[in-house]
């Protein structure tokens, strides 16, 4: 018999069952994320920058320190800001340059003396060990004549504080002449005699800006004296005659001269 073609046989890969395989494991849990044990959840940011390690304020340098005390306002420095640390403590006593431009006005100025100013106006100028250049702030006649035998180099003083009654020529020529330095002078007010101007015009030769237009007084500065201030100031404001000075003087029991010991007349107050 004879014989055809041999078929060809394909061979078909028997179907092998695929192994069991495990139902697929539930998503990892969000970083972060706590079960607080109802539906919601509390997400906590583990990735967010942790806050820094507390820093040692006394450890930094003294330049550093010197910046930081020069933008704290110096009556706060006197009122405990300069006792936070040892550190704080040495530099606000002992750098005199600190202490160079004073300025211990403050908000509560307007509702009187604060208390304590004194003392303070006086610890500020002892910190300055002689190198105080500035000063603006509350005075009195002690107060002044302190700061002129405290401070040579003063050049700048800006009194924010009335004067009512200012010693005679003597205090104001003794005063004028530890002020040698002095360029500027600003007097916020207050009644002030021609003895302190004098005494002013003959003894600070230095100064060039004298703003005292707040001031007033009693009668009328003498024309050589007015004409040497105006002449030799750059910026002069020179106080201006009271009110009540322009009614004419009257003789007032009970007051006296500073000079002569007698009775002085006065200026008719309005309205008499």
């Amino acid at each position: 018999m004879g014989h055809g073609p041999k078929a060809k046989c394909l061979k078909i890969p028997a179907r092998t069952r695929s192994p069991a395989t495990n139902p697929p494991a539930p998503p990892p849990p969000r970083r972060g994320r706590l079960d607080s044990g109802c539906d919601d959840h509390v997400h906590v940011h583990h990735d967010l920058p942790r806050s820094p390690e507390p820093r040692d304020w006394a450890a930094l340098p003294r330049d550093v320190l010197w910046v930081i005390l020069s933008l704290v306002p110096q009556a706060d420095i006197l009122h405990g800001a300069g006792l936070a640390c040892a550190s704080w403590r040495r530099l606000a006593l002992d750098e005199p340059l600190l202490w160079r431009r004073i300025d211990l006005v403050t908000d509560k100025d307007e509702d009187g003396p604060p208390a304590g100013w004194l003392a303070m106006a006086c610890a500020a100028v002892r910190r300055s060990a002689g190198r105080c250049e500035s000063f603006r702030g509350r005075v009195n006649p002690d107060f002044l004549l302190f700061l002129a035998n405290s401070a040579p180099s003063l050049r700048s003083l800006h009194v924010t504080s009335r004067f009512y009654h200012m010693p005679g020529a003597e205090f104001a020529t003794a005063l004028a002449k530890k002020l040698a330095m002095l360029e500027q002078l600003v007097l916020s007010g207050g009644q002030i005699d021609e003895a302190f101007w004098t005494a002013l015009a003959n003894h600070c030769p230095r100064l060039q800006l004298l703003h005292a237009d707040g001031c007033c007084i009693w009668y009328p500065l003498g024309g050589t004296l007015r004409a040497s201030m105006e002449s030799r100031i750059k910026d002069p404001r020179l106080p201006h005659m009271a009110p009540s000075c322009r009614r004419g003087p009257r003789l007032l029991l009970g007051v006296h001269a500073p000079r002569t010991g007698r009775l002085r007349e006065l200026p008719k107050p309005d309205g008499l």
